[in-house]
């Protein structure tokens, strides 16, 4: 298995969706066997994930178009029914070497979400659950990749190339590509391909969320304030504390595993949690993401609001651009077009916001019709009044917070658009 490539560029263990984890020694990379790595932390994803299906679909795309200088819709569909499917769901494929000397390798897990339908081929058919995204994946890769495709067969070196499915923890790379090879020197050297650490998104806006038990210290890091004592100040605190103990009662392993609650039941314990957090629209949630706008917009009009700003676009991005994470392109499958935010282009973003002005606005939104209206936090330019992006809060049925970051329509600006063909 090729782990060197995905170690040297600094993945944490935790990166391979595999039941296990990586171990180094003596310079020699290893799997370990980890029961609480790989499929099972995916036990929550919706049976039949598009955004699953989409990562699995896009490996298979890069890994095609390299090795075969092209690639098609029905060639991934092929691929994915015929070669993927007998390997599920630890998949390995290494083919190579070819004329010149090159070998290609895919490798990626196969979510147990996606198992029953990911390879019927009937869900690629007019009207079937994944029917457009073969095409879709299959111009953008072409239109994108196609160039470095070329580099890789033209050149004089013998090249191995490496396409995975990853899901590094905390970060947004979703399929990675590298290439591994002998230098001038005689040196190994192995590199991320351009804009192929990608952060894949089909019509989803997030880029990055504040979540866990430690969401509250994770608003104070990404937003430069004493998270801490807003929290205590507004109840927030002691609320968390109070519904730890429900929220145990209903989590994934307890109501699907070990089945000591019905869900039903789980409902009614959901409710309490519900009514402690969020009381009728009044509750300690709502007051801290409040508080937290406030002081925010303090900081931003007052003499410490360069400062903050600085502050708030560093984190705020997150791990999307942080040091470390590398080349990170975000493409977006989205209805008529797809988009491509690529690091370049981030950094632009970036730039903007550092010399900009910003405002904070609390807000009650319903992230969609029907749903129940939550709290958020939305950040605009005060020049034209866009939204940059805004931290929106919700809670799921198994009690697990959530505080997502998502963009903004000032995120548009900097996309590339590509329409699909007809």
């Amino acid at each position: 298995m090729r782990l060197k490539e995905l170690a040297k560029l600094g993945f944490h263990p935790s990166v391979l969706r595999y039941p296990y984890r990586v171990k180094t020694k003596n310079g020699k990379v290893k799997l370990v066997h980890d029961p609480s790595k790989g499929l099972g932390k995916l036990s929550e994803a919706p049976i039949g994930s598009r955004g699953d299906v989409s990562e699995i679909l896009q490996a298979v795309a890069l890994f095609l178009l390299f090795r075969d200088q092209s690639v098609t819709a029905e060639g991934i569909i092929d691929y994915v029914v015929g070669q993927v499917a007998p390997r599920s769901p630890n998949v390995e494929i290494v083919e190579g070497p070819n004329a010149k000397g090159d070998t290609f390798t895919l490798m990626f897990p196969v979510p147990a979400s996606v198992q029953g339908t990911v390879f019927d081929k009937k869900n690629y058919e007019e009207g079937g659950m994944y029917a457009d995204l073969p095409g879709r994946v299959a111009q953008a890769t072409t239109t994108e990749f196609t160039k470095q495709a070329n580099f890789i067969h033209d050149n004089k070196r013998e090249d191995a190339v490496n396409f995975a499915v990853v899901g590094a923890k905390g970060g947004k790379i979703d399929v990675t590509g590298t290439v591994q090879y002998i230098d001038a020197q005689g040196k190994e050297q192995t590199e991320p391909l351009k804009d192929m650490q990608i952060s894949l998104k089909v019509g989803s806006a997030q880029f990055d969320q504040l979540t866990g038990k430690e969401m509250v210290a994770k608003f104070g890091t990404a937003f430069g304030i004493d998270t801490g004592a807003i929290a205590k100040q507004t109840g927030l605190t002691q609320a968390l504390a109070k519904i730890e103990p429900l929220a145990l009662k209903i989590t994934d392993r307890q109501i699907k595993k070990i089945k000591s609650i019905s869900r039903a039941d789980a409902d009614k314990v959901l409710a309490q949690i519900e009514q402690i957090l969020y009381g009728q629209g009044k509750g300690p949630m709502y007051k801290f993401y409040r508080s937290v706008a406030n002081t925010l917009n303090t900081k931003l009009s007052g003499k410490e609001g360069e400062k903050a700003e600085r502050k708030i676009v560093a984190d705020a991005l997150g791990n999307v651009i942080k040091k470390g994470v590398g080349q990170v392109s975000m493409l977006e499958y989205q209805k008529n077009a797809y988009t491509v935010l690529n690091q370049t282009a981030l950094n632009k973003l970036v730039n903007l916001m550092k010399t900009t002005d910003l405002r904070a606005e609390y807000a009650v939104k319903p992230a969609k019709e029907g749903a129940v209206a939550r709290p958020r936090i939305e950040f605009y330019d005060t020049k034209d009044n866009q939204m940059f992006f805004h931290v929106r809060n919700y809670m799921n049925q198994y009690a697990v917070l959530r505080n997502t970051l998502e963009q903004g329509k000032k995120f548009s600006q900097f996309k590339r658009v590509v329409k699909y063909n007809k």
